[in-house]
């Protein structure tokens, strides 16, 4: 992926990621009641990050966003990575990136998680080896398809609980070797080469969408009501597509048809980026889908994986979750509602 593009791409000044060190490392990290640090946070970014930064995040509000890569950006010194059965604690000389990840999110947003994602604010992303064929984040020998982030839920009865956005930040990688690429694609641009046609049967309700694998039960409630793939204008459209697995499935021929032609045209349009330290990934949930390649997990000596991301997802408001059981402060549990 280029970095010649501006309005993609943002890279600190070595002047500015020592700034943005000495101002993050100051605040200690509560990771199951962040509500005192990310208003901390956001007055922080407001008062000392570089104008020029704070201009690049608040234009991510805008409609017209669809991905952003900021690099040079800080890390603290890290000696390993989460597993199954060890957390953060120690692995990090302290909370640098956590505190990163979230002044950025409380420019753009709210920051937020879910339980299911992790019981943490800050969700941390490294392959597990008993997840490896798995769905998810946690997972690395299946390739995880181009998705929007919980797409079922946006055509909950309840409320729109799909975030607006996932940032996710590099924290360690394999030092003999490129990690598996993160792909991006911009559905409006897809769109664009697809007929009127096949567009209309992605705006009809002839679809059935799952939630994910980590949300399930056995409740039949697990399921959409036959639902569109495509709201609002076709220049901003909201989109509602996961072409992994058994996430979506049409209910007539017309509509498999265009899903297929759809999930073709998103593939061409996809760019890749390599999600490494000091880079973090702004990518807009609303139109903008994102698939993870499948990879064979590396580990250093001491069995622990080397790839480690984190990630938070922002909403624009809280609104829509108060239907949930808060496990934490911002920390949603929705088998809880």
């Amino acid at each position: 992926m280029s970095s010649r593009n501006k309005k993609n791409h943002f890279k600190l000044s070595t002047k500015e990621r020592h700034l943005l060190t000495r101002e993050l490392s100051a605040f200690s990290y509560d990771a199951r009641n962040p509500k005192n640090l990310i208003e901390k946070l956001r007055i922080l970014a407001y008062t000392t990050f570089p104008n020029r930064l704070i201009e690049k995040l608040e234009s991510l509000k805008g409609n017209d966003s669809s991905y952003c890569i900021f690099d040079n950006l800080p890390i603290e010194k890290v000696t390993g990575s989460p597993t199954e059965n060890s957390s953060t604690a120690k692995l990090k000389s302290g909370y640098l990136t956590e505190n990163l990840l979230l002044s950025f999110g409380a420019v753009i947003a709210e920051p937020y998680a879910i339980s299911f994602e992790g019981s943490k604010i800050v969700n941390d992303l490294t392959p597990h080896k008993k997840s490896r064929l798995e769905y998810t984040g946690l997972g690395s020998e299946v390739e995880l398809d181009f998705h929007i982030e919980n797409a079922a839920q946006i055509s909950d009865l309840k409320g729109d609980t799909s975030p607006l956005a996932l940032l996710l930040l590099g924290v360690r990688k394999d030092p003999n070797m490129e990690g598996p690429k993160t792909l991006i694609a911009d559905a409006r641009k897809a769109l664009g080469q697809m007929s009127s046609y096949e567009i209309a049967a992605l705006y009809a309700k002839n679809f059935i969408i799952r939630k994910p694998f980590r949300w399930r039960t056995n409740d039949a409630s697990e399921e959409s009501l036959p639902t569109a793939i495509l709201t609002g204008p076709i220049g901003y459209p909201r989109v509602s597509a996961a072409f992994y697995s058994d996430m979506v499935t049409p209910t007539n021929k017309e509509a498999e048809d265009a899903y297929n032609i759809f999930k073709n045209q998103i593939k061409r349009v996809s760019k890749s980026v390599e999600i490494k330290p000091g880079r973090l990934v702004f990518i807009n949930n609303r139109f903008t889908l994102h698939a993870r390649e499948k990879f064979q997990a590396t580990y250093d000596k001491n069995g622990a994986p080397y790839r480690w991301i984190q990630r938070i997802f922002i909403t624009n408001n809280l609104w829509a979750f108060r239907h949930f059981k808060e496990c934490g402060n911002r920390i949603f549990d929705p088998s809880q509602s």
